[in-house]
Parts: structure tokens; sequence; C-alpha cells
């Protein structure tokens, strides 16, 4: 069964919906430059009020080693994502008490190099954000074809970038490890929309029950 990541959480109403709704994680962005950035304080109101089952992951981007312990450790996080220029020894640093998620950009030269360099939990593969402010928010069908075999190689590969219900269908093929959604789910940006959390769910796991 692929896993449901529901990024840019930035309220509780939103958690606690997502949450029953049937997501495996919902993750929060501590990164400042990011529109849907939440305080630690904000942080862990909602995470000490959401299902306990739920994964909480942190979202950095080349942030001190310094500021990212103290965010997990009082927020409670299960899983950092790291969103920037992170090297394998950075994200090797966290991997005693997290799992660990590193971004890898669809525009980087030879990412599957760069790949078997790191030795962490999952991989997510996205698009820039600079490329999304000027419309590019899709993972292109050759970039997918690469990544395709990545994802038959065993390793753990999420997808994300400009996935939402209805076009995820062509992700949910390629039988990833996970997907994530930020935007696709919302109706302004951090506020998510309850029926398009469901039409995404819905279709992402009825098709494993076919």
């Amino acid at each position: 069964m692929i896993k449901i990541k529901i990024c840019g959480i930035t309220n509780l109403e939103d958690a606690i919906f997502c949450s029953k709704a049937g997501v495996d994680a919902l993750g929060f962005i501590f990164t400042k430059k990011s529109p849907r950035y939440i305080s630690k304080i904000n942080a862990k109101k909602i995470i000490d009020k959401i299902d306990p089952y739920i994964v909480r992951v942190g979202v950095f981007a080349d942030q001190k080693k310094e500021e990212i312990i103290e965010i997990a450790k009082e927020v409670r996080l299960d899983a950092l994502q790291f969103h920037g220029k992170e090297s394998a020894s950075y994200c090797n640093f966290f991997k005693k008490h997290f799992r660990i998620i590193k971004t890898i950009f669809v525009d980087e030269p030879n990412f599957y190099q760069k790949i078997n360099r790191y030795n962490v939990d999952a991989y997510l593969f996205d698009i820039r954000l600079e490329e999304k402010t000027e419309g590019k928010n899709e993972i292109p069908k050759e970039i997918l074809k690469q990544i395709s075999l990545i994802i038959k190689s065993g390793k753990r590969i999420i997808l994300a970038g400009g996935i939402n219900p209805y076009n995820v269908d062509k992700f949910i093929k390629l039988n990833p490890y996970a997907i994530d959604v930020s935007s696709g789910v919302e109706s302004f940006v951090g506020e998510k929309e309850p029926h398009l959390v469901e039409l995404l769910i819905k279709k992402i796991k009825n098709e494993f029950t076919r």
C-alpha cells in the first residue's frame, strides 16, 4: 500500500481532519522561506493533539544542526526531511534518533548517483520552489521514467511536486513508497480542503483494493 503524507500543515483543524481521513504522515515546515512555515510553538500545539500513530515529519532546509535538534525534541518529531543542499554526512548525524528523508530535485544532473551517496530511510523527488513559482509544478514524464527504474530497484521513493487528486493516477502506477501532497489539496496556501484530501486518499487506497 502506498503511504500518504500531507505536508505544509499549519493548523489543528487540518491536522485532525487529515489524520481521521486516513493519512499516514503529516509534514510541518520549519524553514522560514516557505509560505507554509510553522513555528515550533504552534507545531507543538498541533502535534500534542493529533493521533499518536500518525508519523510527524519536520521539513528543514540547510539549517543548523542545533536548531533542528532543539525543534525535533521539543515538538516530538518522528522523521526529518531535508529539503536543501545537506550532505550525506550531515544527514547521517541525525540517523541515530530519527528517520531521515532526503529531497532530490529533479533538475539535478545524475541524481541516481547522488542517491547512492546517501544512506537515508527514503528519498523524496520534488521540484524546486523557484520552478513552482514559474508554473513548473509537475515532474516531467521523461524524469518519471528514470525515477520508475529507481523504484523498481527497491529504494523507498516518495513522489511530490504538483500532485493532486486529479492527476495522482499516473503517479500511483509507478508504485512509489509514498505520495507527498501539499498545494494539491489546498483552497488557499496553508489551508487544506477536506473534499480534496478525501478524494486523494480514496484514489490511492482504492487502487490497491481492486
